[in-house]
């Protein structure tokens, strides 16, 4: 059985049970070098990732149907000149827009892979036989001509999109479960966004990762020395359990599956809604919604837009003049984490070097990745979140009666 989508830009997928989501054409034919990638190059995606990487493929393909062309024919021949022409008139069409942005970066670069990748698949392929030179200087040809094209430029100074303390301030007011200030009626509601904005920003999780927690995530171990509980969790795919969501949260890379320490407040009140709040569900995910199923991506959303509310207008004019943002974005809660944790790190005594080492293992960052630097910048930057010299673990405070 195939359940069948339609998303943005009129992309058309299908998800079967044993293929996972496949890119299909206006008559429900299956994108044939699409669905190879799909096998051998998304396979240790995330499903939501490899959504978005189809989503990419899908406009190139639907861009060469625009001029008359068929991407899997010419791949299939390798007809180069008919694949160069394809790709840049889609550079073109990516790069004439009025307001450029980063996402078109990410669509070129996963198009251009996707035909670069096919081709040096097919380039193995013992039927190529003595083509197999000038197939090859033709693949470096592509790579010379489009690997350095970049319809968008990032701007790699721009600041990461902290949430400036007066806001995370008033934030941490209202979403204390019982304040005035809190914008849910139902204490349920209120417990279940109070362990979200802990999971995001206190530790730093992704909306997905958070989603993604299996009921039993947190663990604790006694310390030898001196006799104090240790608190960790771990961030990980929950493999054994049926997700019934239509969009699957998930985790982003192979580097994202980590295990972290949790502060011993922070962890009583992840204990509390798992103990308290969660309800008598029939899943195995740790973050439930009000009809006791597994929350939806789009529900943290939702839930974030509403605590927003309960914000001052002054907060959110300074909110929106730093970030952009009129509402608290999930990933913001993310940004703030990791600004206020290198802050704490370089005023530990770390060096730079160490305090992104120490960034790249808690947040779940490569290697390679350029993350780290935007944060150090930024808390190198007096301008953002000077006065954050406190443990932001402390900001967070637990009712004085917690349910037993």
């Amino acid at each position: 059985q195939c359940v069948l989508t339609t998303v943005a830009h009129h992309i058309m997928l299908t998800h079967t049970p044993t293929h996972g989501p496949t890119l299909v054409d206006e008559t429900f034919t299956p994108r044939y070098w699409a669905a190879v990638w799909a096998l051998l190059h998304g396979s240790n995606l995330a499903t939501s990732t490899l959504k978005q990487k189809l989503g990419h493929i899908e406009a190139l393909y639907q861009h060469t149907e625009s001029i008359g062309g068929s991407l899997d024919d010419d791949l299939s021949e390798m007809n180069f000149d008919r694949l160069g022409n394809a790709l840049e008139a889609f550079f073109v069409q990516l790069r004439n827009v009025a307001v450029p942005s980063a996402s078109i970066l990410v669509r070129w670069n996963t198009a251009f892979h996707f035909v670069r990748d096919t081709c040096h698949r097919l380039e193995r392929n013992p039927s190529a036989g003595k083509q197999i030179e000038g197939i090859q200087e033709r693949i470096q040809r592509l790579d010379n001509l489009y690997l350095g094209l970049r319809p968008y430029k990032r701007r790699f100074g721009a600041k990461p999109r902290a949430i400036p303390r007066s806001v995370v301030a008033e934030l941490l007011d209202a979403v204390e479960p019982g304040s005035p200030k809190n914008p849910f009626k139902a204490e349920k509601t209120q417990w279940r966004v109070y362990v979200l904005v802990n999971l995001m920003l206190l530790q730093g999780l992704r909306r997905g990762e958070a989603l993604s927690l299996p009921a039993d995530f947190l663990k604790s171990e006694r310390d030898p020395r001196s006799g104090e509980y240790r608190w960790r969790l771990s961030v990980c795919t929950n493999e054994t359990e049926d997700d019934p969501r239509a969009l699957v949260p998930g985790i982003k890379t192979a580097q994202s599956i980590r295990i972290i320490p949790v502060a011993g407040t922070t962890a009583r009140a992840l204990q509390t809604y798992s103990e308290n709040f969660r309800g008598k569900v029939e899943h195995g995910f740790y973050v439930s919604s009000v009809r006791n199923q597994p929350l939806s991506l789009e529900g943290v959303n939702k839930a974030l837009a509403v605590l927003s509310t309960a914000l001052s207008s002054s907060a959110l004019k300074e909110l929106f003049d730093l970030t952009g943002a009129r509402v608290i974005r999930p990933h913001a809660l993310r940004h703030t984490c990791a600004v206020v944790r290198m802050k704490q790190l370089l005023a530990a005594g770390n060096t730079p070097e160490q305090a992104m080492m120490h960034l790249r293992s808690f947040f779940g960052w490569s290697k390679t990745s350029m993350m780290p630097l935007h944060y150090a910048k930024a808390a190198l930057d007096e301008r953002l979140n000077e006065t954050w010299n406190d443990n932001l673990d402390s900001r967070v405070t637990i009712l004085r009666n917690l349910p037993e």
